[in-house]
């Protein structure tokens, strides 16, 4: 098996490939034929954010995992229909003073794609597509936190100050993993929290941007369950290295970047268009565009963080 070369991937970019399109944009899921000039794009159910290019990230190693943690991620992406769920299984790889949380679909993916051929990745697109996109470094730099994500092609990277999560304990226990969980609330950036930490693992983290519990936390949802974070493994062996992209960041702050997100995701082929300069067009089983799924759609849920207006 040859590795894929930068030159079958650019060739393999100006051919036919799938777009899986948003459930909000057409009544049924649908794999469509997209003509493009030089990108390969996926756009995945219920969140157009979702790109991934079948293009290896250098990756550059900042630390080593001591302990991971896996987590589903589980969100709504259309608040009237709680059958509409979209899931990813995430990690959060744990070291001395600094912690990640990202898919850990993307990790596979990206690894695979080291390893196959342009005709391997043709011949089966879905394989290399998925997992969110996002990833977010705690104590990185000393004191903060910083994201980095994608919109479209784009990379972008922003930092903020350690956020402080005034959370209230309360008497409800649970049982995940084995482990006895105590209960508390709070109220973060727009949404009301649960989360259910235990004591009894030796670290004071848990996903995304959570943490400020005495414990680690192993379940957290917000009140309507539209956003979900529960933890189903833990290696206290691990040795991986916790990396991070080495790609020219667009460097933002964190009400912009949801800005351009939004901007994205209601409207990601004009996006695409004027930002990236690709011209899409989106052919039906019969040949003919269709210029119904290139309209501007309005969101059908809101983002993890509603405070960013």
């Amino acid at each position: 098996m040859h590795p894929i070369s930068h030159q079958n991937v650019n060739k393999m970019k100006k051919r036919v490939l799938f777009i899986a399109l948003a459930s909000a944009l057409v009544s049924t899921m649908m794999a469509q034929e997209v003509e493009h000039r030089k990108e390969v794009y996926v756009i995945k159910a219920g969140k157009a954010s979702g790109i991934n290019t079948a293009t290896p990230v250098e990756q550059k190693e900042i630390g080593k995992a001591v302990m991971e943690f896996m987590y589903d991620y589980k969100y709504l992406t259309d608040t009237t229909d709680v059958s509409q769920t979209e899931t990813d299984r995430m990690t959060l790889q744990v070291t001395y003073g600094m912690s990640k949380f990202t898919s850990f679909r993307a990790m596979q993916i990206d690894s695979l794609i080291r390893v196959s051929t342009a005709e391997q990745i043709r011949a089966n697109p879905d394989s290399y597509i998925g997992g969110e996109t996002f990833s977010i470094f705690k104590n990185y730099p000393q004191g903060r936190f910083t994201v980095i994500d994608k919109v479209s092609t784009d990379w972008f990277l922003y930092e903020e100050d350690i956020p402080t999560q005034e959370w209230t304990l309360t008497d409800e226990t649970c049982e995940i993993l084995g482990y006895e969980c105590k209960s508390a609330v709070c109220d973060f950036r727009g949404r009301r929290w649960t989360a259910f930490y235990t004591d009894s693992v030796p670290v004071a983290d848990g996903p995304w941007k959570f943490g400020g519990l005495p414990g680690f936390i192993m379940q957290v949802y917000d009140e309507g369950h539209q956003y979900e974070f529960t933890c189903v493994g833990i290696n206290s062996k691990a040795d991986r290295a916790i990396t991070i992209p080495e790609v020219p960041f667009n460097k933002t702050t964190r009400p912009k970047f949801y800005a351009t997100k939004l901007r994205f995701d209601t409207d990601p082929f004009a996006y695409m268009m004027n930002v990236n300069g690709v011209n899409v067009q989106v052919k039906g089983a019969d040949g003919q565009p269709r210029t119904d799924i290139t309209q501007p759609r309005t969101l059908q849920y809101d983002y993890i963080e509603r405070d960013w207006k």
